[in-house]
């Protein structure tokens, strides 16, 4: 009996510690919305890791390349771009004229706080105020000490004093001034050009949506790996982003901020950067390449001509008869036979009226990718994966002529990390 009642107290102790070990357990094991939503997102993720691996080995293996017979997309033949690199300065003009006018239309009707006057009555009189303390006596021993304890937390207070927090109206003056400075760019295309809007590549083609979408399982995972080693060196940090999910535990993130954000980081900002960077400036670069390319061209094969058809060889006697009708057609109204034709400025090659121009150079392409990652700079190691991501942004344009591929792969990327800053949100 001793011994039943030594144990008694072990066994319902034991019993106890049981029961609160398996509720803890499954406490873990129970998983809410955010933590499934990550699940699913993560699955996929890894699915379109091991998708683009294998398409990839398997366009290899046939033997495709980025150009030539063989591309991996082939080039479609269509009109010469009749705007030049200017316009990309045009875009950036017409961003900060709308982005100032609405500014200030902002501020006037109060959604926006007008910036607070710096100068105060003991700083607009720089004179009166020595630039070293005079009186030793007014400065004790104590009070020098408080002001180092102190310093930290008032530098960090001026800094946060100085960088508002995102709100939806500094979030809606952002979005209209891109699409101002859009609508702008394109109205001035369009007065040059009355089909400015298709020549550019805004209106979709068939099968252009489909192409992006299978470019961005071929190109965004690669450019996740990249992100993912760079991070490794220097963790990805974007003011933006950070400013979603407040620091202090009491205030949740701003939900209505987000959904706004989300429109102009998943939609806006896609056509508008990618109507900026591979419309203008790579169009406007690849139209100046191939000019240049072309003229080279065609002076070679002029001077290669008049060297394989000599002037005493009869052999090449309607040759010449042609070369002579066709310097007459050109001849100006009134000169007499025998003088100088006109001379032909624009090379055939370079016709805008012909729809079947193909691009030949490809600078162009890393040009505008340096500039593309150059704009992100500020943001950690970010420029160096996004350069590599406009490479393929860049190269389906060119191979295209449509802006539609580039969009969908760069709206891709930009609403799957705005879905995980949300998850973050979520779990936060």
């Amino acid at each position: 009996m001793a011994q039943g009642d030594a144990t008694a107290p072990a066994d319902s102790t034991d019993l106890t510690t049981a029961s609160e070990v398996a509720s803890e357990s499954a406490e873990v094991v129970e998983l809410g919305p955010p933590e499934i939503a990550l699940s699913i997102l993560s699955i996929l993720i890894i699915f379109a890791f091991a998708t683009s691996l294998s398409q990839w080995i398997r366009l290899l293996y046939r033997g495709k390349r980025p150009f030539g017979a063989k591309a991996f997309i082939p080039v479609r033949p269509r009109h010469l771009p009749f705007w030049s690199v200017l316009y990309f300065v045009v875009f950036i003009g017409a961003l900060i004229f709308s982005s100032s006018l609405l500014q200030g239309a902002f501020q006037a009707v109060g959604w926006i706080e007008k910036p607070a006057a710096h100068a105060t009555a003991d700083s607009s009189d720089p004179e009166t105020e020595p630039l070293v303390a005079t009186d030793p006596i007014a400065e004790t021993p104590d009070q020098i000490s408080e002001p180092d304890e102190a310093a930290p937390n008032a530098a960090e207070e001026s800094v946060a004093a100085e960088s508002p927090a995102l709100s939806v109206p500094q979030l809606t003056l952002s979005t209209l001034g891109m699409l101002t400075a859009t609508v702008i760019t394109l109205m001035i295309l369009c007065l040059n050009h009355r089909s400015a809007i298709s020549r550019i590549g805004l209106i979709p083609q068939r099968g252009d949506i489909g192409l992006g979408f299978r470019s961005a399982l071929m190109i965004l995972p690669p450019t996740m790996l990249i992100m993912t080693a760079v991070s490794l060196m220097q963790e990805y940090s974007h003011p933006v982003l950070d400013a979603l999910q407040p620091d202090e535990s009491e205030t949740g993130p701003n939900y209505a901020v987000f959904a706004l954000l989300f429109v102009t980081t998943a939609l806006v900002t896609p056509i508008v950067e990618e109507f900026w960077i591979r419309g203008l400036l790579q169009g406007g670069l690849q139209r100046l390449a191939d000019w240049r390319l072309s003229m080279v061209r065609q002076s070679f094969e002029q001077s290669a001509a008049s060297i394989e058809t000599p002037d005493s060889d009869p052999t090449f006697e309607p040759q010449r008869e042609a070369k002579t009708i066709i310097e007459a057609a050109y001849m100006a109204p009134g000169t007499a036979a025998g003088t100088e034709p006109l001379a032909i400025t624009v090379p055939t090659a370079m016709q805008t009226d012909s729809n079947d121009w193909t691009p030949t150079a490809i600078w162009p392409v890393f040009v505008a990718s340096l500039v593309f990652a150059l704009l992100h700079w500020g943001q950690g190691l970010a420029p160096i994966p996004l350069f590599f991501l406009s490479l393929g942004l860049g190269y389906l344009y060119r191979q295209t002529g449509s802006l539609i591929p580039p969009i969908i792969v760069h709206f891709v990327l930009n609403g799957l990390t705005m879905m995980m800053t949300l998850i973050e949100m979520s779990r936060a």
